[in-house]
C-alpha cells in the first residue's frame, strides 16, 4: 500500500507529497506493514468499529506518521474537533512542536503547553493540535475547561511510561478522567515496548497493531571488555567504519569522564577521520557550548559530547543539532535520552546497565529500557543495519548478560498505583466534581490498576472513606463517614489544581503558617532565603547537595528555628555553625551533605541564582552545572507560584494582610530571570536577560522609560549591546510603554 492509495484528500496530500495526479515524490511511497496493518484495521475511518488503537512496534517503524494522519484526518477532512499529542518529557514536546509546525503549520493550527498547571489555558483551545506533557494533561483533566469536551483524538506517545513508579500513576488517572470526560475521543496509544500490548488494549477497548518489523535489521551483541580501554577501541572501530556512536553511561560523571577517555583517543586519529570542514564545523559548535564551566568545548573540538542533565538547554540543542548534522562522533549520555528527543544512530552501545536508584542502591535496568536503547541504532535513510551492544566485564557476566537482555522476556508494563499515588489521584477526582463515594469507585474502575487488579481494586474501594477521612483530616476535603457528600476545600482545591502532591501541599501550608506566625510574634522578618527553603522542601524541587550550605544559611536567615527544626530540613551536618568568615566565596562544594540538609543546599543554590552568581562562579563555588540550575529555576518557578497562591488563601482564611503573597509573587519573577529586586523593570523588555539588564542598569538605565528615551548612541556604549542590538532595545522598550500606558488607561 502506498501513500497515494490511501485519498487523503487535496491538502493532506500535498503536505505527503503526493500531487494532484497522483504523481510527486511521496506518491510511490510504500507504507511500512505495521502502518498498512493499521489502515486497514480502519485508524483512519472515522465510521470504523474500531474507534481507539494500541500500535506496540519498534523505533522508527512509522508511529508518528500514523498519528498524524489520524490527527489531521480528523481536523481537515472530518473537519471536527481538535487533537492532543502527549509526550513525557519537556524536551520531546518541544521537539515534536517544532517538527510538527514546520510540516504542518500552514495547514492547522499548531500549539505546545508544558506548565502553567493551574490555569484552564483557554489559549489552547485556539489550536487545532496541541503538544502536551503528561502532567499537563493530567492537570487538565482536573481543571476540566470545556474545550476538553472537543477533543477529537488523543495521541499518547511512549504509552509504557505509564508503568513508571513516580509518572505512571499521573498518566493513568489522567487517562482514566479524560475516558470519562470525552467518551467520544479517539485515543491512539504508541510505544516500541509493551509486551503486555493486548491487556493494554484491552483496557483502553481498542484495536491492537503489534508488530517486531523494522525499517533496518537490528545486530544485537554483548561485548566482553575487561576495561574501558577496550570499550573504548570499540568505539573508535565503529567511527573509523563510519558509524556514529552513542555510548550510555550509568552517571553524569561517569558519562563526562568517558567522553574525555574516547576524545583522548579519538582526537589523535582527527586527520584520519575528519575533513577540515568538519573540523570547521566541529568549533563552530564549541562556541555554542562553552559557557566556561568545563572542558565540554574541548571535547566538541574532538567529534565528542557528552549529554546528561549537567547541561543547559542551549548546550543540549547545540549537541543534538551536531550529532544530527554527523559533526559529532559520539555522545556519551545517561539514561534520560533513551526516553527523550530522537537521536538515532548506527551504534548503540551499553557500557552500564547498572544504574543507581534512590532507596534501592544499584540494580540491573529492565530489559524494557535495554530495547529501547537498541531501538535506536539504525537510521533508514543512513544505515543498512543497526547495531546494539551491551558492555560485560567477565564471562560469566558474558553469558547472564546475554540470557537475561538478549535472550530474555521483556518486563510487563504494571500499573503502578499504591495508597500515597491513590491518594493524590482520589482528591483529584473529587477536586474535578466527584462528590460521592460512587463516582470515585467509577473513577477507580476505569483505571488500568483496576483492569489488572480486581481484587486489590476491590479492597481499595472497603478503604475508600479511609483514605477520605485522612484528606478529612489533612484539610483537603469536607467528608463525613457513612455515606455523605464529599466537597473538596478551597485548600485542596488549590492543591490539586496547582499540581502539588498532599506532602508539598502540606509544608507549604505548615511554613507559610510558621512564617508568618514567627514573623508576627518575633518581628525577626522573613528573608527571601527563608522563602526560598520553603520552596526547596517540597518534593518535587530536586534536592541540590552543597557543602557547608548550613554554614551559609545561618548568614542569608535570622530564623534559626526555622532553619534547623520546622519542616524536616535541618542543616545539622552540612557543616560547622560559627566555624569562620561565611558568604559564597568561603566554602568549597562536593557531596558533603546528607540526609535532610538538601533542601538547604538547594535554597543556597537559588540564592545565588537571585544574587546573579553567573553559572561559571556557581559551578565554582558550589560544584552545581548550568543544567542543574536550570531545571531547578524551572520547578521553583512554578512552586513558588503555587505558593503565593496558597498564602494568598491562607492569608485571606486568617485575616492578615497579603503580604507574603506579594513577596512570593515577586520571587517568582527574580526565579524566572536569575535578578535582583532592581532589574524586574528592565527584563521586562523583550531580548533583555540578567546580564544585558545589568549593565542597562549599571549605565544608568534603570527602567523600561529610560531606555525608551534613551538615544541609539547611548545604548551603543552599554557593554555587550551595540548598534544591531540598540536599535531592537529602544524599540521593544517603547512598545512596551505603550502596552503599560494603554492598560492604566
Amino acid at each position: 500500500m502506498k501513500i497515494s492509495d490511501l485519498s487523503l484528500g487535496l491538502e493532506l496530500e500535498a503536505v505527503f507529497g503526493v500531487g494532484s495526479s497522483g504523481s510527486g515524490e511521496g506518491s510511490s511511497v510504500e507504507l511500512y506493514p505495521p502502518q498498512e496493518e493499521a489502515v486497514r484495521e480502519g485508524l483512519l475511518d472515522e465510521k470504523s468499529e474500531n474507534k481507539n488503537f494500541v500500535i506496540s512496534s519498534p523505533t522508527a517503524s512509522g508511529k508518528t506518521l500514523l498519528a498524524e494522519l489520524v490527527m489531521l484526518n480528523s481536523v481537515l477532512r472530518e473537519g471536527r474537533g481538535k487533537c492532543l499529542y502527549v509526550v513525557p518529557l519537556n524536551a520531546l514536546a518541544n521537539e515534536k512542536y517544532r517538527n510538527f509546525r514546520a510540516k504542518f503549520g500552514g495547514l492547522v493550527k499548531v500549539g505546545i503547553s508544558t506548565g502553567d498547571y493551574e490555569s484552564s489555558s483557554r489559549y489552547l483551545e485556539k489550536n487545532d493540535l496541541s503538544i502536551l506533557t503528561l502532567e499537563k494533561l493530567d492537570s487538565l483533566t482536573r481543571v476540566k475547561p470545556a474545550w476538553l469536551r472537543e477533543i477529537s483524538v488523543l495521541v499518547v506517545d511512549e504509552a509504557h511510561v505509564l508503568g513508571e513508579e513516580k509518572r505512571g500513576p499521573r498518566l493513568e488517572g489522567a487517562l482514566a478522567r479524560f475516558v470519562s470526560l470525552n467518551p467520544a475521543a479517539r485515543i491512539v496509544a504508541l510505544s516500541a515496548t509493551i509486551p503486555n500490548a493486548a491487556e493494554f488494549a484491552e483496557w483502553l477497548n481498542a484495536a491492537l497493531v503489534q508488530s517486531e518489523w523494522r525499517p533496518v535489521p537490528l545486530r544485537e551483541e554483548v561485548l566482553l571488555a575487561r576495561n574501558d580501554r577496550a570499550v573504548v577501541e570499540r568505539v573508535l572501530e565503529e567511527v573509523q567504519d563510519g558509524s556514529q556512536v552513542l555510548v550510555f553511561v550509568n552517571t553524569k560523571r561517569g558519562s563526562a569522564s568517558f567522553a574525555r577517555k574516547i576524545a583522548e583517543r579519538l582526537n589523535l586519529r582527527t586527520a584520519e577521520l575528519d575533513k577540515l570542514d568538519e573540523l570547521d564545523e566541529l568549533d563552530e559548535l564549541a562556541e555554542r557550548v562553552e559557557i566556561g564551566v568545563d572542558d565540554l568545548a574541548d571535547l566538541v573540538r574532538s567529534g565528542v559530547a557528552y549529554h546528561n542533565s549537567w547541561l543547559h538547554p542551549e548546550q543540549r540543542k547545540a549537541v543534538e543539532e551536531g550529532f544530527r548534522a554527523r559533526a559529532l562522533k559520539v555522545i556519551c549520555c545517561t539514561p534520560t535520552l533513551a526516553m527523550g528527543v530522537s537521536l538515532p544512530a548506527k551504534t548503540v552501545l551499553i557500557r552500564n546497565y547498572k544504574f543507581f536508584t534512590q532507596g534501592r542502591g544499584n540494580e540491573p535496568m529492565p530489559v524494557c529500557w535495554v530495547k529501547q536503547v537498541f531501538g535506536r541504532a539504525g537510521r533508514p535513510e543512513h544505515d543498512a543495519y543497526g547495531t546494539g551492544i551491551i558492555v560485560a566485564k567477565s564471562e560469566a557476566e558474558f553469558e547472564a548478560v546475554e540470557d537475561f537482555y538478549l535472550n530474555g522476556e521483556l518486563e510487563r508494563v504494571e500499573s503502578q498505583f499504591s495508597v500515597e499515588t491513590l491518594t493524590e489521584q482520589i482528591l483529584a477526582t473529587v477536586v474535578g466534581g466527584a462528590n460521592q463515594t460512587s463516582q470515585i469507585r467509577d473513577f477507580l474502575n476505569a483505571t488500568f490498576y483496576a483492569h489488572q487488579n480486581r481484587g486489590e481494586v476491590e479492597r481499595v474501594k472497603e478503604e475508600l472513606e479511609g483514605i477520605l477521612a485522612e484528606l478529612s483530616e489533612d484539610g483537603f476535603v469536607e467528608f463525613e463517614r457513612g455515606g455523605g457528600k464529599i466537597r473538596a476545600t478551597e485548600f485542596g482545591s488549590l492543591s490539586s489544581r496547582l499540581y502539588l502532591s498532599t506532602r508539598s501541599a502540606l509544608a507549604l501550608r505548615d511554613g507559610i503558617n510558621f512564617l508568618s506566625t514567627r514573623n508576627a510574634e518575633t518581628g525577626t522578618g522573613i528573608s527571601d532565603f527563608d522563602l526560598l527553603l520553603l520552596l526547596c522542601r517540597c518534593e518535587e524541587v530536586v534536592p541540590l547537595r552543597v557543602k557547608e550550605a548550613g554554614e551559609i544559611a545561618t548568614v542569608l536567615t535570622e530564623n534559626l528555628e526555622w532553619l534547623y527544626g520546622v519542616g524536616g530540613g535541618g542543616a545539622a551536618g552540612c557543616g560547622a555553625v560559627g566555624s569562620g568568615a561565611v558568604g559564597y566565596g568561603a566554602v568549597g562544594y562536593g557531596a558533603g551533605c546528607g540526609g535532610a540538609a538538601v533542601g538547604v543546599g538547594s535554597a543556597v543554590v537559588a540564592q545565588a541564582w537571585i544574587d546573579e552568581l553567573s553559572y561559571s562562579e556557581m559551578k565554582r563555588r558550589f560544584g552545581i552545572y548550568p543544567g542543574e540550575i536550570h531545571n531547578n529555576v524551572y520547578v521553583l518557578g512554578w512552586i513558588c507560584y503555587a505558593a503565593s497562591r496558597l498564602a494568598e488563601h491562607l492569608q485571606k482564611e486568617n485575616n492578615e494582610d497579603a503580604e507574603l503573597s506579594a513577596r512570593l509573587n515577586v520571587l517568582k519573577d527574580r526565579i524566572k530571570h536569575g535578578i535582583r529586586k532592581d532589574l524586574l523593570g528592565l527584563v521586562c523588555i523583550k531580548g533583555v536577560g540578567r546580564v544585558i539588564a545589568r549593565w542597562l542598569h549599571s549605565a544608568g538605565f534603570k527602567s523600561p522609560e529610560e531606555v525608551a528615551r534613551a538615544e541609539v548612541e547611548q545604548l551603543e556604549r552599554v557593554p555587550g549591546v551595540g548598534a544591531k542590538r540598540a536599535k531592537r532595545l529602544k524599540e521593544e522598550a517603547l512598545r512596551l510603554c505603550k502596552r503599560q500606558c494603554k492598560r492604566q488607561i
